[in-house]
């Protein structure tokens, strides 16, 4: 089946652009906030300098975001590459793209153009893809989009970066090269928070963000920092999560603290790799008696229905409490299906039993959930 590659994208950015106009008519008409579009530089205790306006300021929240980081490697500064950013703008399917990195934004840039039809390949420094996530899902995933076609380079090291015939090539140990017509570089993501004015101020900032204390709150007391900003998961719910605490303790004087202990990740492949909590391996290493329950999406009714029977439920629990560490999904709308544990973490005890105690619909994919809370 031909793809329109350039119409694919185009609806990419109408819906990113909707999303971004939606949310400055909500600041602006619903909730009466002055919205400046400009570089913004702290000047003093209180005040802020936008475009050529002094705008004062009683308390301060820095929410400034992230960018891509860009690795230190000899030769990269001297041969195009592109970054997430630069993918978003695209028209054109290039033949071969080179992902250099496995987080989350390589692998959903991966599998999106190897099923436009464009040849793939992804060169990571470890052993397996989407560190930090459980290994045996992060394996169960690398072996789909193998399978897919895509090719994974493991434990590739990186001498240089050169133009092969024009085109960018990494050099790997050994003098072997892989080329290809557009290289993405997606080694992760910094926080923007140099150029602000804060070191002026006191404020700490360096390679991990904004320094702030357990309340959210800056070296200055009345300037609060969230979100991308600060060391920390670099996710848009975390940052809606942060807001009102580091608003609370901002303006009514709380004492609030955050609590990233049932904080979800999901990585936006098909099936969607989803966890909350302690992966199997970090629960092993932090001391734990790990009890594991798993189920295969596959068996369900509802996976056979939508001809999609890929995928796994686990459940990392502490075998001597049935506390639940852990949760991991890697399924169709894998992160729909996180909730429920997550519901479970937060309950009084904080084990399988309110999961066991509800009723699923059939058919559903989530009725994955309970049996894996279930059956093990």
């Amino acid at each position: 089946m031909d793809v329109d590659f350039a119409a694919v994208m185009e609806r990419v950015r109408t819906v990113i652009d909707d999303g971004i106009s939606f949310y400055e008519r909500m600041i602006e008409r619903d909730v009466g906030t002055t919205l400046y579009r400009c570089h913004a530089r702290v000047v003093g205790e209180h005040a802020i300098e936008c475009g050529g306006l002094t705008v004062e300021f009683d308390h301060l929240l820095i929410a400034t975001g992230a960018r891509p980081r860009i690795p230190d490697l000899p030769g990269l500064d001297s041969v195009p590459f592109v970054t997430s950013n630069e993918l978003l703008q695209a028209t054109e399917l290039p033949g071969h793209l080179v992902c250099l990195g496995a987080g989350a934004v390589s692998l959903e840039f991966a599998q999106a153009y190897r099923r436009f039809g464009a040849e793939v390949t992804i060169v990571l420094r470890g052993p397996r893809i989407a560190r930090g996530e459980d290994a045996e899902l992060a394996e169960l995933l690398q072996r789909y989009l193998e399978e897919e076609g895509i090719r994974i380079v493991p434990h590739a090291q990186i001498e240089r970066v050169e133009l092969d015939g024009g085109r960018p090539s990494l050099v790997l140990a050994g003098d072997h090269r892989l080329a290809g017509d557009v290289l993405l570089v997606a080694t992760g993501r910094e926080p923007v928070a140099g150029d602000l004015g804060l070191d002026e101020l006191g404020i700490g900032t360096g390679p991990k963000g904004v320094a702030v204390d357990d309340r959210l709150r800056t070296a200055v007391p009345h300037v609060f920092a969230i979100g991308d900003a600060i060391d920390g998961m670099m996710f848009t719910h975390v940052s809606t999560y942060e807001a009102p605490i580091a608003i609370a303790n901002m303006l009514d004087g709380a004492s609030l603290t955050p609590d990233y202990r049932t904080m979800p990740r999901t990585t936006f492949t098909s099936p969607e790799l989803a966890g909350v909590g302690l992966s199997e391996e970090e629960a092993r290493a932090a001391g734990y008696e790990v009890e594991v329950r798993r189920y295969d999406v596959g068996k369900l009714g509802k996976a056979r229905a939508l001809g999609e029977r890929r995928g796994r439920i686990k459940f990392v629990l502490d075998a001597r409490t049935g506390v639940i560490l852990g949760a991991h999904v890697l399924s169709l709308h894998g992160g729909d299906l996180l909730p429920g544990p997550m519901v479970a973490m937060n309950a009084p005890g904080g084990t399988l039993e309110p999961l066991l105690a509800t009723t699923h619909a059939h058919p559903t994919l989530s009725e994955a959930v309970k049996v894996a809370a279930r059956d093990g």
